[in-house]
């Protein structure tokens, strides 16, 4: 199996109102008369008896004295765990084992997107504490949130403060607050809910001693430096069931029946979605789940359909928390959702609001913080799915030029991929494909013209195979024949690699018309090139050898020294299946010695992947080994796992022939399982021959 090299590929993520004030009242008989007036004078007695807490005033007579009892403790005011919670066992040992650390003061935020079950999360792990719970929802992303003050004076009370004790300075309640908790014996946990700044918590944290904070919050709070458990939407299982389980709490006697699973994905599984879908068909006895699948699928109307008793719906947690977000990030949220791809760079989210990269940063630092996106590498983020509908919502609504800004992305797309590297374009990949198909006709060929500059797709056929054509249609359309040819070229490759000879010959034959009439020389060559591959695919060598020879002194002519060696490889090729291999064999090194001198590390390994082939033919198995070896190095450093395989194709046989047939089935495996990958069953199914017959040899 010899590689083809050069222009073609190898075959191939709150508290309420002050309590009334206590001490001593006036008494009043039934008769209406007052007894501290009727009673006559009796000798001074200073005698209180009983339990008395609180000051007592001494007085020259004290007919009855009322004394307060002691303000109750309110330690165990938890809302109801919802009935249905389903999951979370993992978050919940996390919690568990952070709420039980030695350490003085524990903070620990559970912080995630709107609708994502933090509060719910936050209660279970809560009510196994085994200490009291003081429960507070700072409603932090309303209209009017709790602030410092009033949370303290709820949390006062609950610890059996009167209200007379209770300081009008918050700094004072803070200091009472700590010193009460202080005094406890037992340890409490502060529950703060729905918290959207450091500066709400920070007053409720104790002092110290065993107490415990635990925060739920869409920021990640850092500030507080708190141990951060992050939760995410629940796993496709656990969602499916959490709606099982919410019906038949609700209604026991509803059986769900149809896609449940497709509907819970259409929530994107986050519990605020599902809840709502959940509360819909216990409801509706009449709405069956395959309806309800068809009224949520479209993602124009998704939102709507995810509501439930007016308030009770995603998009109005989502727009709590956009409101929440500065203008500037506000406008970056809306733009991000012009991207594509499912994930977004920092230089594209510059590009989109027009900024430099380094406010970019800052900017996506806040979405992130506020959970808006999240983070899915360096320097990446992305949307959980509903947002992205959320994010669409309000470009259309809030954002007046987004035409403009998607420009701007295209045109970064466009500069960033002329100066890329194949991995930065792999990675890329899918915005790189879905903008060609969005752009304008210009910069879609301008953007197809630069992935292939310094890309040949190694893996996604299928994408690279519809941008192409996009780009061509594209280039057809604006009058840019010399343009067209070279997309017609660089389709007719990508097409030549999965064997569809009569379709790659079409092809050819378009791009050699739109070179000629431009007078494109180049582009001729490179059409003589492709019709050699194809000529050799079908093994018609006389064919081949004109083909390959007028592309290589054309190429010779122009001084393109790159495109010399690919032809060159190629015709060595071509003599290794003629069996001449000395002449076979100074072809390789003659492309190999090109390629080094342009500093083309790829060809050149597809060159050395050859002269391992020539010496495995002629049997030095020692060459063979050596050169396949330093080839495959080569080839993982780059990260071209086609390339790859070839080369362990080569060295199974190595092995094989030498009577290591434990070594050959490893290269073998791995090769047959990357041509399967690409798509090109042709050589799996060859890998595959031989692996059979290791296992007969057995």
């Amino acid at each position: 199996m010899t590689d083809d090299g050069g222009g073609r590929r190898p075959h191939r993520h709150r508290g309420g109102d002050p309590a009334p004030k206590g001490g001593m009242t006036a008494d009043t008989s039934p008769s209406g008369v007052d007894r501290t007036q009727a009673a006559a004078p009796v000798a001074v007695g200073n005698h209180v008896s009983g339990a008395v807490t609180g000051p007592v005033v001494q007085a020259g007579h004290i007919g009855h004295l009322h004394v307060r009892p002691d303000a109750p403790v309110a330690l165990a005011g938890l809302p109801p765990s919802e009935p249905a919670f389903t999951g979370r066992a993992q978050d919940l040992a996390k919690l568990a084992q952070a709420l039980t650390s030695p350490r003085p003061v524990l903070v620990t935020a559970v912080a995630g997107v709107a609708g994502v079950g933090k509060t719910t999360l936050a209660v279970r792990a809560a009510s196994r504490f085994a200490g009291g719970v003081l429960f507070i929802d700072l409603r932090g992303y309303s209209a009017n949130p709790v602030q410092p003050a009033e949370a303290l004076s709820v949390f006062l009370h609950a610890l059996g403060v009167p209200g007379e004790h209770v300081p009008a300075d918050a700094a004072a309640r803070a200091n009472l607050y700590r010193s009460v908790l202080a005094g406890r014996a037992e340890p409490v946990l502060v529950l703060a809910d729905n918290a959207s700044s450091a500066d709400q918590v920070r007053p409720l944290l104790p002092g110290g001693g065993a107490h415990r904070v635990l925060i739920t919050s869409r920021e990640v709070l850092g500030e507080l430096s708190a141990h951060q458990v992050r939760v995410d939407v629940l796993p496709p299982a656990e969602a499916e069931e959490l709606i099982r389980a919410a019906v038949r709490t609700r209604n026991p006697d509803r059986v769900l029946d149809g896609p449940v699973a497709e509907l819970a994905e259409l929530c994107g599984h986050l519990p605020l979605a599902l809840g709502i879908v959940a509360a819909l068909l216990a409801e509706d006895a009449d709405l069956s789940v395959t309806d309800l699948v068809g009224l949520v699928a479209t993602a124009t109307n998704r939102l709507d359909e995810l509501a439930y008793a007016g308030n009770y719906a995603v998009r109005a947690a989502f727009e709590l928390s956009y409101q929440r977000l500065g203008e500037a990030e506000r406008r970056m949220f809306r733009l991000l959702s012009l991207n594509p791809g499912a994930r977004t760079s920092a230089e594209a989210a510059a590009a989109l609001v027009g900024e430099p990269v380094g406010r970019a940063k800052r900017l996506l630092a806040g979405l992130k913080r506020a959970h808006m996106v999240e983070p899915v590498g360096p320097g990446r983020v992305r949307f959980h799915d509903l947002l992205r509908i959320f994010a669409e919502e309000c470009l259309a609504r809030d954002e007046p030029d987004p035409r403009r800004a998607f420009e701007r992305l295209l045109d970064h797309y466009v500069t960033a991929t002329r100066r890329a590297t194949p991995q930065w374009i792999e990675v890329e990949r899918p915005n790189l494909v879905a903008a060609v198909e969005l752009a304008d006709d210009d910069r879609a060929v301008d953007l197809a013209l630069a992935i292939g500059r310094t890309f040949a797709p190694q893996e996604r056929w299928d994408d690279w195979e519809s941008t192409y054509r996009s780009a061509v249609a594209a280039a057809h359309r604006r009058a840019r024949t010399a343009d067209e040819g070279t997309l017609l070229n660089r389709l007719a490759m990508l097409v030549l690699e999965q064997r569809r000879f009569a379709e790659a010959r079409e092809l050819c034959d378009r791009a050699m018309a739109a070179h000629r009439a431009v007078g494109n020389r180049h582009g001729v060559a490179v059409t003589w090139n492709n019709l050699g591959d194809l000529a050799l695919d079908r093994h018609d060598f006389g064919e081949a050898e004109r083909r390959y020879t007028a592309a290589e002194a054309l190429f010779r002519e122009l001084g393109d020294f790159h495109w010399q060696a690919i032809v060159l490889n190629h015709l060595g090729t071509l003599q290794a299946w003629r069996r001449d291999f000395e002449s076979a064999r100074d072809l390789f090194r003659q492309a190999m010695l090109l390629y080094r001198s342009l500093g083309e590390e790829r060809g050149g390994a597809r060159a050395l992947t050859n002269l391992g082939n020539l010496a495995l033919q002629t049997g030095d198995l020692a060459e063979a080994r050596s050169s396949s070896l330093r080839a495959l190095a080569t080839f993982r450093a780059l990260g071209d796992r086609l390339g790859a395989a070839k080369v362990l194709v080569n060295l199974g046989i190595v092995h094989e022939r030498v009577r290591l047939p434990d070594k050959a089935r490893e290269y073998w495996t791995e090769a047959r399982d990357v041509f399967r990958g690409f798509g090109d069953l042709e050589s799996a199914s060859h890998v595959e021959r031989w692996l059979a017959e290791l296992d007969r040899q057995r």
